[in-house]
């Protein structure tokens, strides 16, 4: 049923469900109406002995009805053909009261039910609908003063069965309306509450966003205090430790020689650390890398992997592990970012000693030359712990912490060194195995024209 109703619908008054819905009551409305006036015309023409111009002018505005649902459908919009039913209306049941029954005529509440349809589809030109009623009553009025009274085709007495169905017909049409009135409203106090609902949830996030805001600002304030608090004790000890290094080589130690380079390169890694805090006021914008500058320039890969090792020397015998350094030939130069390089590395290499105990760790580092296309790879193998398979897709994403209960960190290491490798345009891959170990290789593009060398140089440290 409701698909025949909405074939007459346009497709432009689907738009909304009141829309649609009006549509669909002028439809049922205008294809079941007519049957009433059937019922009335069918009792009139019964009792009635002359059927004069009268009776058959009613017949045929009250079958013009049955036209207006093609009528909806060809206009394309509701105004017009809901504009005639709104004026055949009243004519019909205003021209038929007076010549059948008048005042007490049984199509008089057709009249009534014509206002309310009037308002109810022409709601948004009130001013029509009065303009319209007022016409109408004014030709019944003149029409009952020029000829002093009412014309008695049909006895009153004869009209009562026509009053029953005139009055059924005409509830039947107020209960519709009534029914989506009650639908609209029904809609309307469910918007409404949504809409309560909806300002309620945007007030306690204005407020929420007001706190965090607050709480970014305290943060942004803490960290540079402490940034400061550390830089100051960090350039002290590497100015000291340039100081012991001058005497150190001038006395020709060796080995305080490296010591004092390790410290001095470690601290200084350390402070451009610190500097960053000042760029990032909040612990998860670590993971952002619009938060980091980054500088490419010329490297020597060869000594930047050696300050590498010689500061993470310590770290690797804090657990009893093995710790060696192991190169295929001379790296040679590669555009990238000594400090962001030696993040990467330095955060590998962490997790690795952080990860074994009493076993080995060994940072690699090779450089391939395929055509004009040229890679370094430097990875970190470690035979600790390793990482479950399931557990490998997690592992570059943010606050990914694993065995969080068994070992400290905030889980943003690996997240943070795979997106300072891609501003490196390279990328960090894993290989693991549960209990045996794991495999981090840092891959990096490399200056064009520069060939790998042959021959193997390892630099073992024993903790």
């Amino acid at each position: 049923m409701i698909q025949t109703v909405d074939w007459f619908i346009p497709v432009g008054l689907q738009g909304s469900i009141a829309t649609l819905w009006r549509a669909r009551i002028f439809v049922i409305s205008h294809l079941l109406g007519p049957f009433s006036g059937v019922a009335i015309l069918g009792y009139l023409y019964n009792v009635q002995e002359a059927r004069d111009w009268t009776f058959w002018l009613i017949c045929v505005l009250c079958a013009s009805f049955w036209a207006l649902p093609l009528a909806l459908k060809l206009a394309g919009e509701l105004f017009r053909p809901a504009l005639y039913s709104f004026c055949a209306l009243t004519s019909v049941s205003l021209f038929g009261s007076f010549f059948y029954g008048g005042v007490s005529s049984p199509l008089l509440p057709w009249f009534l039910t014509a206002q309310m349809l009037g308002f109810f589809y022409l709601s948004e030109r009130p001013r029509l609908v009065l303009g319209i009623i007022g016409v109408n009553l004014a030709a019944f009025a003149a029409a009952y003063f020029i000829n002093g009274e009412f014309p008695e085709q049909v006895p009153l007495q004869g009209l009562s069965a026509a009053g029953m169905i005139s009055v059924c017909a005409a509830t039947l049409y107020s209960s519709m309306m009534a029914i989506y009135y009650a639908y609209v409203m029904v809609e309307h106090s469910a918007l409404q509450e949504e809409i309560k609902n909806h300002l309620a949830t945007a007030a306690k996030l204005r407020v929420a966003k007001h706190e965090a805001e607050r709480a970014n600002e305290a943060k942004a304030v803490f960290l540079a205090k402490m940034s400061h608090q550390l830089r100051t004790p960090l350039n002290a000890i590497i100015g000291y430790s340039e100081i012991l290094l001058e005497d150190a080589e001038y006395s020709q130690s060796a080995e305080d020689v490296q010591e004092l380079r390790s410290i001095n390169h470690a601290g200084s890694h350390l402070l451009s650390l610190v500097s960053d805090v000042l760029r990032m006021p909040q612990t998860e914008a670590e993971a952002d890398a619009d938060n980091f500058d980054v500088k490419l320039q010329p490297v020597d890969l060869d000594r930047c992997l050696e300050e590498v090792s010689a500061t993470c020397r310590t770290l690797m015998a804090s657990n009893k592990n093995r710790f060696a350094f192991e190169k295929l030939g001379e790296l040679g130069t590669i555009q990238t970012d000594a400090v962001r390089l030696r993040q990467i590395l330095i955060n590998l290499l962490g997790n690795a000693g952080k990860f074994t105990r009493n076993g080995a760790v060994v940072l690699r580092a090779r450089r391939v030359t395929e055509g004009e296309r040229d890679q370094v790879f430097i990875s970190v193998q470690d035979t600790g712990i390793g990482i479950a398979a399931e557990a490998i897709p997690k592992l570059f994403k943010n606050f990914n912490q694993l065995n969080a209960g068994q070992f400290a960190g905030s889980g943003l290491g690996l997240a943070v060194s795979q997106k300072l490798a891609h501003l490196l345009h390279g990328e960090i891959s894993v290989e693991s195995q549960l209990n045996r170990g794991s495999e981090f290789t840092l891959r990096l593009p490399g200056l064009p024209g520069l060939p790998a060398m042959a021959g193997a140089t390892t630099t073992a440290v024993a903790a």
